[in-house]
């Protein structure tokens, strides 16, 4: 294979692993528990690889930036409206 990269360095060993389990099993085929097990487990990876894949890219994303425009809608009060205080009483005795 590529052996002079590192992705053909690492295929490389994983294809010896692999021939080198094969032949020490003499080529008989796996239990299906075994199957299944490994497969939840490579689904298990592959979920926290994404997970944390996803949390370091959030935590080292730059923040938006907020554009402040005019608001449109806003009602205000009267800048001559004086505020009403109320006694308590409802101004009927």
């Amino acid at each position: 294979m590529f052996s002079s990269t590192k992705a053909g360095h690492l295929a490389h060993i994983l294809t010896t692993a692999l021939v080198g389990q094969m032949a020490s099993n003499e080529l008989t085929p796996p239990d299906p528990d075994k199957i299944e097990n490994y497969g939840h487990l490579i689904i298990q990876a592959l979920v926290a690889i994404v997970t944390i894949w996803a949390t370091v890219r959030k935590a080292l994303q730059k923040p938006e930036n907020v554009v402040k425009g005019p608001v449109v809608g806003v009602v205000t009060a009267p800048a001559t409206a004086e505020p009403t205080v109320s006694t308590g009483t409802d101004g009927t005795e």
